[in-house]
């Protein structure tokens, strides 16, 4: 699925309007990148688990 259509879904089930929607998943991705780079572990209900990676310093 791409942004558009993900984002068409997500104004049609909430019945907001796709700018709300567009910055719902901004603020989505942003917080789920914030915690990632923080060491900690994203939780998905339904979708599963995201861990951090761990990438040794060049």
């Amino acid at each position: 699925m791409k942004t558009p259509e993900l984002l068409d879904r997500i104004a049609s089930s909430t019945g907001c309007p796709p700018a709300v929607a567009a910055d719902q998943l901004d603020q989505l991705v942003t917080n789920l990148v914030a915690k990632l780079r923080r060491g900690k572990r994203v939780i998905i209900p339904g979708l599963g688990t995201i861990r951090p990676a761990k990438v040794e310093p060049k």
